[in-house]
């Protein structure tokens, strides 16, 4: 802890290289696993850095989606042959690849869920040797609980599986492929699908190119294999190629008049992803060195970069906005007073817009400066649980209406953490917003979303809702059982810090919950 009122703790990131760097210099071949590509590569900066002049940085190396499959496969070879000694990763390198001799483990962060931690601990002592493996706890929620309750993590069962066939987004991949394999007629069912629906959904197909009609009969018309297309980690599959631009400059000592720079393809990255990476003017990491972002060719899906080398990196600024499509069910909360919050589950319109991003300094981690991003918006539909807090609770609030918007946030995040403990998911899987305000202010019904990250949704937010009394009485709980004193990151966000503590975050947010009397039972 770095700052005991605000329950700021030390960079969990810095901790972890830190430990691995020690693993490093005793020989101990590592595994330090990270939670993004940009803290991947920033992780794998610092850790070639810490080892200057002691082992020979070709032995540090990064693995993570986007870098290309040729040297996936050389890195994976290196690790065999037990000439890399450490390895910073990202998820990637979680599952399905034999990578040898590897005598330790240290994940930068929860992993998100129990089976995917496990996974992340077995990669070392595959040789049936001893091995050791280091979680270090961030500051976020989950991180925290699973911290001071140490039981819980060792003793909890794994996940479950989980996917909505009805889903359209995976419905329609899936429908490819069977048309793929044999062709559909009309009248058939495949799924969810009735003869009615699937024959709508062969004609939008066929509409599109993508299968042909002969005599009532849908086949296959494409010359690609549908199940390449079908990612087993994600529902999206495009990708933006990231080109190097290499230099129009001859080198140092060199009489070559170079015409134009050589170009050559570097990696790839997911199209959702672009816009946060590789926007002009950002800073692209690959292999622990940096590219500064040229163009960003939208309609193309290409990305033209040239090395730099800043004492910066970036990170986006992204503006979301969500409104509700249609209600699947509603109920009313009982509250101790005449206004009742609302409570609701269905299918919501996310639009994210990234509007600029911070230059970080490298190390200290000062901001160094902002820049404008602009990028076209990027839609989602998805499901998503809400509460709505009538304007009478605001009006009546001693702590007043802005602070105590800014505390429905506050519930919002713990509200996140415990739904994603129950419903045993990814806390990534969910995401917390609070609607925006309109212009009358004064009768403004204040809506905070629990939304689901995956286009179309998997059946998160219905079960949120069908249990949303029992979570609202944990996060309280979550909430008041937190040592800090206005509030702090692993409650509701660090809070206030002066002398009315009655007005603090955590304060406001402990009287929220505790106005809903479903809050006040035993869960």
């Amino acid at each position: 802890v770095v700052n005991e009122e605000l329950g700021i703790r030390a960079s969990y990131a810095k901790q972890a290289v830190m430990l691995t760097a020690d693993l490093v210099r005793a020989k101990v071949p590592t595994l330090l696993f990270g939670q993004s590509r940009n803290n991947v590569e920033v992780m794998l900066r610092y850790l070639r850095d810490k080892v200057a002049g002691e082992i020979d940085p070709s032995r540090i190396v990064a693995y993570r989606g986007g870098y290309l499959p040729n040297r996936r496969r050389e890195i994976e070879q290196k690790l065999r042959d037990g000439e890399i000694l450490g390895v910073v990763a990202t998820n990637a390198l979680e599952l399905g690849i034999d990578i040898g001799d590897l005598d330790a483990v240290v994940c930068a962060g929860y992993p998100g869920s129990i089976a995917g931690t496990w996974q992340r601990f077995g990669r070392a002592g595959r040789r049936c040797a001893n091995s050791i493996a280091v979680l270090v706890a961030s500051s976020a929620p989950l991180d925290q609980y699973l911290a001071r309750e140490p039981e819980y993590f060792l003793g909890a069962p794994v996940e479950e599986a989980r996917i909505d066939p009805d889903n359209v987004e995976i419905l329609i991949q899936h429908l490819k492929c069977g048309a793929f394999e044999l062709p559909f007629s009309r009248g058939d069912s495949f799924g969810s699908l009735g003869p009615t629906d699937a024959v709508e959904a062969l004609e939008f197909l066929e509409r599109h190119k993508v299968l042909h009609e002969s005599n009532g009969a849908f086949h296959w018309a494409t010359d690609s294999y549908p199940a390449n297309n079908v990612s087993l980690r994600s529902i999206g599959w495009d990708n933006v190629v990231i080109i190097d631009m290499g230099s129009d400059k001859p080198a140092a000592g060199s009489n070559e008049v170079r015409e134009r720079p050589q170009y050559k393809v570097l990696a790839e990255l997911d199209w959702r992803g672009s816009h946060t990476m590789l926007h002009e003017q950002a800073i692209y990491q690959h292999d622990g060195e940096t590219w500064q972002v040229e163009k960003f060719d939208y309609e193309n899906h290409k990305a033209y970069v040239r090395k730099v080398e800043p004492d910066y990196f970036t990170d986006a600024m992204t503006n979301m906005k969500i409104s509700v499509i249609e209600e699947s069910a509603e109920a009313p909360l009982h509250i101790d007073n005449e206004a009742a919050w609302t409570s609701a589950w269905g299918e919501v319109a996310i639009v994210e817009k990234v509007v600029g991003y911070k230059k970080i300094k490298f190390y200290t981690h000062e901001n160094a400066g902002y820049g404008d991003v602009r990028l076209p918006e990027m839609q989602m539909h998805t499901t998503s649980f809400w509460l709505k807090i009538p304007s009478q609770t605001l009006a009546a609030s001693p702590a007043g209406r802005a602070a105590t918007i800014d505390a429905l946030r506050g519930v919002g995040r713990a509200l996140e953490m415990v739904s994603s403990l129950a419903l045993m998911c990814d806390p990534r899987d969910l995401g917390i917003s609070l609607a925006d305000e309109p212009q009358s202010a004064a009768e403004y019904d204040p809506t905070l979303f629990i939304y689901e990250h995956t286009p179309g949704g998997i059946g998160l937010a219905s079960r949120i809702f069908e249990h949303r009394e029992v979570l609202l009485a944990r996060a309280l709980r979550l909430i008041e059982s937190c040592g800090c004193s206005g509030g702090c990151p692993a409650c509701v966000g660090p809070g206030d810090i002066g002398n009315n503590s009655e007005r603090s975050r955590k304060r406001v947010a402990i009287d929220l919950l505790r106005s809903v009397s479903g809050s006040s039972s035993a869960a």
